[in-house]
């Protein structure tokens, strides 16, 4: 078999994978509530080779930062409960835990046209975040450490360094949050420091989650801030980002 195939096997297990309740909260977040299908929705341009061009390699399992990551993982055990219940939301949500931050629901029914262009964005990253997982098959934090505490399960985890499900790298639910809260300050620049601050916040769930290593959120944003400086060249992305905010005025 030829490796473009293997990869693509690789990326099909470890998506079943991690569906099951053993990684419940691996997966990607759902991005409107209530959950939308996004399989008809189109980005605005071909970004898979993108992650070879942005990413680096992830780091050597026992080298200097890795050796930081892991230390990262264990010092985000000891969060409060209030900080906790956030990471476990966060998880499982994207465009509602930014809404406070945008001042405003981001629903269909609220605002149809800005709902329809973060979509096109998150497609858009989506892409190369997932085709860069199985290139780096990274083990998760939850697969190498005993940790205490994991989104999505009721008790901690054991080491298992054979899991097939090596997708840590880079952080799907980082990139997705960047690009949120980077398309979302090109709407209300005015919220810009509010959305990257709770940008920041949503990708430290990760750590906190036990779902990611500290490199692996920042590939993620790495990747968003890509994919979002190449969308601001696209006159289709300006027209739209132009009627989301003529939306948007309409509304108040």
């Amino acid at each position: 078999m030829r490796r473009p195939a293997l990869r693509l096997l690789a990326l099909s297990l470890c998506l079943t994978l991690g569906l099951s309740a053993g990684a419940a909260l691996a997966a990607s977040p759902e991005w409107e509530s209530p959950v939308i299908s996004h399989k008809t929705d189109k980005p605005f341009f071909d970004a898979s080779k993108l992650h070879a061009v942005v990413l680096g390699p992830a780091p050597v399992e026992g080298s200097r930062q890795d050796k930081d990551d892991v230390a990262a993982v264990l010092a985000r055990q000891q969060v409060d409960a209030a900080r906790r219940e956030q990471a476990e939301l966060d998880a499982k949500w994207l465009y509602d835990r930014f809404a406070e931050a945008f001042g405003r629901p981001i629903t269909r029914e609220k605002a149809p046209l800005l709902v329809a262009l973060l979509n096109r964005a998150e497609k858009q990253v989506s892409g190369p975040a997932f085709a860069a997982k199985p290139l780096y098959a990274r083990l998760r934090p939850h697969q190498r450490l005993a940790l205490q505490n994991v989104c999505g399960r009721s008790s901690g985890s054991q080491p298992d360094p054979d899991s097939q499900q090596r997708t840590s790298y880079p952080s799907g639910h980082s990139a997705y949050g960047w690009t949120a809260a980077l398309v979302l300050a090109r709407v209300a620049p005015e919220r810009a420091p509010a959305l990257l601050q709770r940008a920041a916040e949503y990708g430290e769930s990760r750590v906190i989650c036990g779902m990611h290593f500290p490199s692996d959120i920042e590939a993620g944003r790495t990747l968003a801030t890509a994919v979002v400086a190449q969308l601001d060249g696209l006159p289709e992305f300006q027209s739209a980002l132009e009627a989301v905010k003529t939306e948007l005025a309409a509304s108040r």
